[in-house]
Order: structure tokens, then C-alpha cells, then sequence
């Protein structure tokens, strides 16, 4: 397959991620629907070409721009390679509590990631082109990893792989766990209320898919949305009572959708969407969003100069069912091309898995080794991040509860 046909590829799929997110599983009423946050991080972000706020509010939103926050570290400050964590219980979310900064590129090289699953590990579908989208799952001591597998020669060309391992650094492939008629991958999977979900999505449908018996028997359980455009990476969380669905047009306009029902179908559309426009070095997904406390971070793709050249991490400072502005990290981007070797041409996807206090992040990458080729174009690494703590409290403004 030439490099045409894979660039565009991703215009004919739809590709998905999710997880949870500040969840209250009570059925007590909701808070109020806007929330609004300062930022975080060592300094207030300086408006460039790729870092910027975008707002869709009725009226402006109030953010603390006070310069005393700041990042303090409680490692040596750089990031540390594959002996930060092992072999005691992992949190069962991949969410950090309050005062803890998720991964936001802070003092992060990111050559330092480790290749764990290539196309070559694949056993079961032919000879396989690459591996690529990985996502984390922990779970009783085991982790597991789900990822596109890419076969340009079989039918479907990219069904969704697993791989499992003790301690997230040494990875075994396992089998296909989903393949469907047509091209899938981006499998974010997640835990709610007792349930397995995965939302590998295809063309211009949002599709939902639950564990018969995880991680290997899913079923489809139905589509969040079913659009007119492509609707690449969309990727979800459940935030303030309410489940968030974020996906893009045209890999540069970001569209929102929400629902209160996880498995419901035909999700409200956000009443301002395209919430972002024209914004093609962060319009479209790049891995899993992430909570720190009450704040929400989303990892967008740049791709002003190509498909999967790096990663940029933006907060999300005003969210509602009508309002919406967020501020890219001034650490950002997070990941990026390395110069050579497996991601020496740019890197796509981002999953981090919190490793409980003071351990800092495990975290799931995939990279780019030449643009323009196929043969093993993507291969899956992990890289261990330190943790660090803010000094900056959570803020929130509010509108009155039941705002739609």
C-alpha cells in the first residue's frame, strides 16, 4: 500500500477512545453543567502559532493567571526510564488525584521510550505491516493493551489486537480480540459500573462495544452518533455527570457531542459546534483525555506538516452542553519525532496509566519511522514519566444546576 492510500485512510474510518472520568455512580443529581479551571503548570501559557485559548463561550470565562503557580517535582526532574514502577497494586484508573499534573511534556524527552510490540510479534493475521493506536488497560495485576494491527492484504485490513503483561514493560502478544468487516483501531477500553466498553468506531458511525467475556468476546452495543462527515478519533470520558464525546472534522474542527446515557444512541450535538475551528495542529485526537482532581486534559494530533508528526496537550478550561475553551500547556508538545530509529519520523498516540502516588505515569506511545512508507511504519513503546505536583488549587465557576 502506498502512502496515499494510508493517509487517506484515515478519512474513511472512524476511530475512537475513552475512558472515565470523575465518575458518581450514586444517580445523585448532577453539579452544575459549565466548569471552569486555571490553568496548570510552571507558568501562564504565552500565546504562539500553537499555543493559543478557543472559546465558544456566550460571554468570557474567568481564568487565575497567577504567576506563583507553578510545577514543583518529586523526582530528580527528568524523566526516568523503565525501573520507576514495579510490582505492587496499580490503580485501577488511569486518572491522577487532585494537586498531581498529568503528562504535559514537562522536562520529557521522549527518545527515551522503549519499543515493546512490533509488527512482527503479531501470529495471527498474516504478515502484518505495522502495529500502531495502543491503549492501556490494568486490572488484578495484569496489564493489557489493545491496538490497531494493520495488514493491508487481509480483509478486514486492521482488526483490534491484545497483548498483556505483568508489569507493563515486557509485553506479550495474545490474539485478535475485535474484527469487524471493515478498518478499525484507536480501541480505548475502560471499565464503568462493572461493564468492559470499547469504542472502536467505522466510517461515520461512533460505535460502542461491550465485553461479553473480557478481554477477547465483545459485542456491538450501539452507535453514540451517526454523522455525515468522518468522524477520526473520537474519544470519550464521563465528566461531571455526563458523558463527553470529542471528535473533529476535516482533522482541523472539533466537534463535541454528549449524552447522559452511556449506551444510548444519537447523542446531543455541543450547540457550538464546531466548538474549535480551523485548527489543524490540534483538531484531532491523540490519545486517552485525562483527569488530574477536577481538571481535564485532551491530547490533540498535529498534523500542519504530516499525519502523526507529534502530540500537543491542551486543558480544558469551560465545558457545557453550549460553552467551550480550552489553552494548549506551554510544555507542549508532549511527543514528538526523535530523528531517527522507530519514532525518528513523528509520534501519533499517547495513552498515560497513573501509577499511584509519588511512582508518576506509565505511559503507551506509538511511533513513526518514515513518513512515506508502510513496512513497519508504527511501532507501540512505552516510556515511564516522573510524577509532579501543583501548587495550584482547583478553580470553579459555576452556572446554576440543570443548564442544558
Amino acid at each position: 500500500m502506498d502512502w496515499t492510500r494510508r493517509h487517506f485512510l484515515y478519512s474513511a474510518v472512524g476511530i475512537a477512545g475513552l475512558s472515565g472520568c470523575l465518575q458518581n455512580d450514586s444517580g445523585s443529581s448532577p453539579p452544575s453543567e459549565t466548569v471552569s479551571r486555571s490553568p496548570i503548570g510552571p507558568h501562564s501559557p504565552v500565546p504562539t502559532a500553537h499555543s493559543q485559548t478557543n472559546s465558544v463561550n456566550e460571554k468570557q470565562s474567568n481564568r487565575s493567571t497567577d504567576p506563583s503557580e507553578e510545577t514543583s517535582q518529586t523526582d530528580d526532574g527528568k524523566a526516568v526510564g523503565n525501573s520507576l514502577y514495579q510490582g505492587e497494586t496499580i490503580p485501577g484508573s488511569p486518572h491522577a488525584p487532585s494537586g498531581t499534573a498529568p503528562p504535559i511534556g514537562l522536562n520529557f524527552d521522549a527518545s527515551i521510550a522503549t519499543p515493546v510490540l512490533r509488527a512482527s510479534d503479531v501470529t495471527d493475521y498474516g504478515e502484518v505491516d505495522y502495529v500502531a493506536d495502543p491503549f492501556l488497560f490494568v486490572e488484578d495485576g495484569t496489564w493489557h493493551m489493545f491496538f490497531e494491527i494493520f495488514n493491508e492484504d487481509r480483509t478486514p485490513d486492521a482488526p483490534i489486537g491484545h497483548a498483556t503483561s505483568s508489569d507493563g514493560l515486557n509485553w506479550t502478544y495474545d490474539q485478535i480480540a475485535i474484527k469487524k468487516e471493515v478498518h478499525t483501531s484507536f480501541p480505548l477500553v475502560w471499565k464503568y459500573k462493572g461493564e468492559y466498553y470499547m469504542c472502536p468506531p467505522s466510517g461515520k458511525r461512533v460505535e460502542l462495544y461491550k465485553a461479553r467475556s473480557f478481554p477477547n468476546n465483545w459485542k456491538h452495543v450501539g452507535n453514540a452518533i451517526d454523522v455525515e462527515y468522518y468522524s477520526h478519533d473520537p474519544t470519550f470520558i464521563r465528566y461531571q455527570n455526563r458523558w463527553w464525546l470529542f471528535t473533529e472534522r476535516d482533522n482541523r474542527d472539533v466537534m463535541i457531542y454528549h449524552s447522559r446515557d452511556l449506551e444510548s444512541e444519537g447523542w446531543t450535538p455541543h450547540k457550538a459546534n464546531p466548538v474549535v475551528t480551523d485548527r489543524l495542529s490540534a483538531g484531532r485526537q491523540g490519545g486517552r483525555p485525562i483527569c488530574s482532581g477536577d481538571r481535564l486534559f485532551l491530547y490533540f494530533q498535529d498534523s500542519v506538516e504530516n499525519y502523526g508528526d507529534r502530540i500537543r496537550c491542551y486543558e480544558v478550561t469551560d465545558l457545557s452542553p453550549s460553552t467551550y475553551n480550552d489553552r494548549e500547556m506551554p510544555t507542549s508538545p508532549l511527543l514528538h519525532e526523535f530523528g531517527d530509529g522507530w519514532a525518528g519520523d513523528g509520534m501519533h498516540t499517547f495513552d498515560p496509566w497513573w501509577l499511584g502516588p509519588g511512582k508518576g505515569w506509565r505511559c503507551a506511545v506509538d511511533g513513526v519511522r518514515e513518513q512515506h512508507s508502510v513496512e513497519d511504519l508504527f511501532t507501540i513503546g512505552i516510556v515511564d514519566l516522573p510524577a509532579h505536583s501543583s501548587s495550584a488549587q482547583p478553580s470553579t465557576s459555576t452556572l446554576p444546576e440543570g443548564v442544558e
